[in-house]
């Protein structure tokens, strides 16, 4: 992702984080024992009763999220229009759909939408209301998501889309791959220790709440902003890194690594090349990818050296001010738009937004 999408990114997630907070998330009901027959209806999360009629035979996916839950599903030839550009550049074949953001790579172009004119348009809760009523005036059936946090999520999400779109078999068997690979990710953490982990992105990093928060815990580490008090997404300050000292660090594959700081170089992390990219799409992507960015945490947690186990260095020779340096992370990308209510560090994050980045 380009770092002009992260910066609009993390805004939404803070409008969408204080939102949730001062309101309960809104959910998704849809008919009961929903089985791909139609017409089919479910209320979104504007609250609106959303019907489609029949199956759709043309698809808008609003953002990469619902974009690579199509592609799971085997519904990549109906969709019409999709976000294009490097946070979809992994799905094959994005490039000969119609592009549906702005030039900014994320607020929706809602005239590119209307002349596609299709059957169903899926948008993420981190499309805003005010899009999806604008769009609703201009004739098109918009099914808005809920809030979510967790892997229960997407998978509910999956199979919800399934339903929308007439791919429910599709849905099911790409939720049975997802909980298999989260499974196999839970059940492996007994064979190591606990590291201590810090996910950072343009000096923020997720706390409890958040998708990165369960991940990190499903796949054995201890999130150390999470066991600090950190909430939804918060500002890193160096007194708090170095007393945190994680032992692992997590960074999105387009990042790529810390900042060059005295307070970074100091960590255990990045004292042992424990800085480890992953892949962002991914990692960043509330959809059934995610198991394979689990996997690849866990799969660096397995490998990480704890402090616990390291051979202590002879404080003769450790300097008492390092010079930083610039660190570069290991990668562990898989083979193959979550996001926690904010409740503390609100006022801190304002400023930041103006000069940053997912």
């Amino acid at each position: 992702m380009t770092r002009r999408y992260t910066a609009v990114f993390v805004t939404a997630l803070l409008v969408i984080a204080l939102s949730a907070a001062a309101a309960p998330a809104a959910g998704a009901t849809a008919q009961e024992d929903a089985d791909c027959s139609f017409p089919f209806t479910a209320t979104d999360a504007t609250g609106t009763n959303v019907t489609v009629e029949e199956r759709p035979d043309s698809i808008v996916a609003l953002q990469p999220s619902a974009a690579q839950t199509l592609w799971e599903l085997d519904a990549q030839a109906r969709v019409v229009g999709a976000p294009v550009g490097s946070y979809t550049d992994y799905l094959e074949g994005i490039d000969g759909k119609t592009n549906v953001l702005n030039d900014d790579g994320f607020s929706v172009n809602q005239e590119a939408v209307v002349e596609l004119d299709a059957d169903i348009v899926l948008a993420p809760n981190i499309v805003p209301d005010e899009t999806v009523q604008s769009l609703r005036e201009a004739n098109q059936t918009v099914y808005k998501f809920g809030f979510g946090n967790s892997l229960q999520f997407v998978a509910d999400k999956t199979e919800l889309t399934g339903q929308l779109v007439g791919s429910c078999d599709a849905a099911e068997a790409t939720n049975e791959e997802y909980w298999n690979r989260i499974d196999s990710v839970r059940n492996g953490t007994d064979a190591y220790e606990s590291p201590r982990v810090l996910h950072f992105t343009d000096n923020f990093t997720a706390g409890s709440g958040t998708f990165i928060d369960e991940l990190v815990t499903t796949a054995g580490g201890v999130n150390v902003a999470a066991e600090n008090g950190v909430e939804g997404y918060g500002q890193i300050n160096d007194e708090a890194l170095v007393e945190w000292n994680p032992e692992v660090i997590i960074v999105a594959d387009d990042e790529g690594r810390v900042p060059n700081t005295a307070a970074y170089e100091s960590t255990f992390a990045v004292q042992n090349d424990q800085v480890v990219a992953i892949n962002g799409n991914y990692l960043s992507q509330p959809a059934p990818r995610i198991a394979i960015a689990l996997e690849s945490i866990a799969e660096a947690f397995a490998e990480a050296e704890l402090e616990s186990d390291a051979t202590p260095a002879d404080p003769e020779q450790t300097p008492d001010d390092p010079e930083p340096s610039t660190t570069e992370p290991d990668s562990t990308d898989g083979d193959g738009d979550g996001f926690g209510a904010l409740v503390a560090l609100v006022a801190l994050l304002g400023a930041a937004l103006l000069a940053r980045r997912p």
